[in-house]
């Protein structure tokens, strides 16, 4: 099911209730899923309210062999069925794997009219990391699905960027122009930078900067992965502090829809033998499930403002971790009192009003930081924007002074500003 080193199976997309889909897939949404929930013996009652207890919105994938590809299309709709209803008896979404969607379009017409009135849908599995030489059969499943349930959400994932050399061009731009940009309702990949050896895999950021310009090209949302797992000899589990990190490094470059891999702990894998996750394998809330749950709500009130934003600008005071063609130049109007701090600092601009944004990220995993910042004159006013209420409050920034605040470790933290540029 899954590749070591990084390329993991994942599949993306955003949700609501199903009326509000098409709603919740323009500029301005912003949601929380997970990726791997209860296995068969634990889809139950009590495992799907924790699921909305930590504040997610959706379900990509549950590990049951009865999904796989080449099974009884009749036995996997019964199983959909059965967990769409406890999706929607939670207030959750559910994406369905069906086999149907590898056939004809008689096929994948029978599988949308199956589940597309369901409350509890969320989107149509077609496939996770098609090779660039692939892509032609997702892209016609895709529009397929979407002649059928025009609203609906098509789920496609594409690899890391350390797959191919020429990533961008002939990978990313590649599936955008298959499917069409006027059709494709989210740009989804997967990169996992946390290493078993403690290290952070270096082209974690090079891919998000991908990601970001070439959905603000073509006017497509972008989703990913943050990293709630560990894979022995291949991944380290991460702390509060690390989940941290991953969800506001997503936020800094753009990201509207973070899917954490994994929330269940898998077992039976053929290859890879996963660390507790959220929940561990024998459905059991581990030491990560509080953290998270705050998490996740905390960004939940940032996403009613991040999600209508674009990351126009994502800079990085230091050359580690791929970053050094990302280096803050010297016009930029927020500027660093002491370069040798660790911290990403996005420019965003909120595409309908042309108000600019600022998000400053603490790139250090282990150690609070404060930071100060000398602002351009233009910037008259400065709101920091609360995770406790969602709401913009004014800061004591006076025109011309230091601005300041401490971050906690992987903290990332959104101000709005008001000022004439």
């Amino acid at each position: 099911m899954k590749r070591i080193l990084g390329v993991v199976i994942c599949w993306s997309l955003m949700v609501t209730t199903h009326a509000a889909v098409v709603k919740d897939t323009l500029p301005g949404t912003f949601s929380i899923g997970i990726f791997y929930g209860p296995m068969p013996e634990m889809t139950n009652d009590e495992q799907f309210r924790w699921i909305k207890e930590a504040n997610v919105d959706f379900i990509q994938f549950i590990g049951d062999s009865l999904f796989n590809v080449g099974k009884d299309a009749a036995v996997a709709e019964r199983r959909n069925l059965h967990i769409l209803d406890l999706a929607a008896r939670h207030g959750l979404r559910y994406f369905v794997r069906d086999p149907r969607v590898q056939g004809s379009e008689a096929d994948i017409a029978a599988m949308v009219q199956a589940y597309k009135k369901h409350p509890g849908l969320g989107g149509y599995f077609i496939v996770d990391e098609p090779g660039k030489d692939g892509l032609d059969w997702p892209a016609n499943a895709y529009k397929t699905i979407l002649k059928y349930d025009p609203s609906g959400i098509p789920s496609v994932n594409l690899f890391p960027s350390f797959v191919y050399p020429d990533y961008e061009k002939d990978y990313v731009e590649a599936w955008v122009h298959k499917v069409g940009k006027e059709h494709l309702k989210l740009l989804s990949f997967d990169h996992y930078p946390l290493l078993a050896n403690g290290s952070f895999g270096p082209a974690y950021f090079k891919n998000l900067d991908v990601i970001r310009r070439v959905g603000l090209r073509y006017g497509i949302a972008t989703s990913m992965y943050p990293q709630s797992m560990g894979i022995v000899h291949a991944y380290r589990r991460p702390d509060s502090s690390e989940l941290r990190y991953s969800a506001y490094t997503a936020l800094s470059y753009g990201i509207k829809n973070l899917v954490w891999f994994t929330y269940n702990t898998p077992v039976g894998q053929p290859v890879e033998r996963f660390t507790n996750a959220i929940i561990d394998s024998m459905g059991n809330k581990t030491d990560l499930y509080k953290p998270f749950q705050q998490l996740n709500a905390e960004l939940k009130l940032l996403g009613k403002t991040i999600g209508r934003l674009d990351a126009v600008e994502v800079y990085h005071s230091d050359s580690l971790d791929g970053t050094e063609a990302m280096l803050i130049p010297d016009h930029f109007f927020w500027k660093p009192e002491d370069n040798r701090q660790r911290m990403i600092l996005t420019h965003f601009k909120d595409p309908r009003t042309k108000q600019s944004f600022v998000m400053v990220v603490n790139k250090s995993l282990k150690s609070e930081a404060s930071l100060s910042f000398h602002l351009h004159k233009s910037v008259k006013k400065v709101y920091y924007v609360s995770v406790q209420d969602g709401k913009q409050h004014r800061t004591r920034y006076k025109r011309g002074s230091v601005f300041k605040d401490v971050l906690l470790p992987g903290e990332g933290k959104l101000y709005a500003l008001k000022g004439n540029w």
